[in-house]
């Protein structure tokens, strides 16, 4: 039986990721912080720089008057993106292993990273309520801890888990019954052990039950629904496949309807392919680290 103290350890012992990222995605929370905040964490970040100005020059967002500042580049396509950019770089090695203890092949847990934040990025489309950016991130987030979980996860818990899902539990609420927590908690426990602010890590941890204590969170919401969205295309099924919980007040909350959501799906699988071509150097280095 997996114990929390072993995930504790796993957890301290994790590679961190860079200290730009957690104070960038800190000013992005803040809706009072400036543009100015924002450009010099990048700008003094070497790294974070040239990947955000490649971002804002890419063919994804392509335009006929290049991006050469930082602050173009904020201004044209939103801190939010390059808060998601900067945090895909640093996670997608770790995502495209295959997780057999989720009955995930090789990058599907990163497709459908990549699929969920996606469609956080296009629900403000669709929203009638203001999407935060940091949502764009948490969404790319959600299921950070099933690496961690996936490491533990014995014959005997898996069958225990698929046992209470046979009985009519949802996946999420059978791994906390059968562990004691989830892949959500623990995703969350991660977040913040890498010093991400409280709101993204919350929106991790809760993304399953977003209305555990009714307070309203659209950031929240928005990864609830991006999760719900890149399930639905068909993307990160595994073991755990449509067994989960769609949350209508969550729904509601954003002002969507049925036509809103079927355009939704429609849209993130238009633009999932063109998302993935934005991190193919993170895949084709780490092929090449393998071979």
């Amino acid at each position: 039986m997996i114990s929390i103290a072993a995930i504790s350890l796993d957890i301290e012992h994790l590679q961190p990721v860079s200290p730009s990222v957690p104070r960038l995605a800190s000013i992005v929370g803040n809706e009072n912080s400036s543009l100015e905040e924002i450009c010099n964490v990048i700008e003094y970040d070497p790294a974070l720089t040239a990947n955000c100005l490649k971002l804002a020059n890419s063919a994804y967002f392509a335009s006929p008057v290049r991006v050469n500042t930082v602050r173009e580049a904020i201004q044209k396509i939103g801190a939010g993106r390059i808060l998601q950019d900067a945090v895909g770089r640093e996670v997608g090695p770790r995502y495209l292993k295959p997780l057999p203890a989720y009955e995930l092949e090789e990058l599907e847990l990163w497709q459908h990273s990549i699929a969920a934040a996606t469609a956080a990025s296009l629900l403000p489309r669709y929203a009638r309520v203001s999407i935060p950016p940091l949502a764009f991130t948490a969404a790319l987030l959600h299921d950070l801890g099933k690496l961690i979980i996936a490491r533990h996860l014995d014959e005997d818990s898996r069958r225990e888990i698929k046992a209470a899902v046979t009985d009519g539990m949802t996946y999420v609420r059978a791994e906390r019954q059968v562990l004691g927590f989830d892949h959500a908690q623990v995703g969350g426990l991660v977040a913040r052990r890498w010093n991400f602010p409280e709101e993204l890590a919350n929106c991790i941890t809760w993304h399953h039950l977003p209305r555990r204590e009714n307070i309203a969170s659209p950031a929240l919401d928005a990864v609830h629904i991006a999760n719900a969205i890149a399930k639905t295309i068909g993307t990160g099924l595994g073991v755990e496949g449509m067994n989960m919980h769609v949350d209508t007040d969550s729904v509601e909350a954003l002002g969507l309807n049925a036509h809103a959501l079927e355009a939704l799906c429609a849209q993130t699988m238009m633009e999932l392919p063109r998302t993935l071509e934005l991190f193919e150097d993170v895949h084709s280095g780490v092929q090449h680290t393998h071979r």
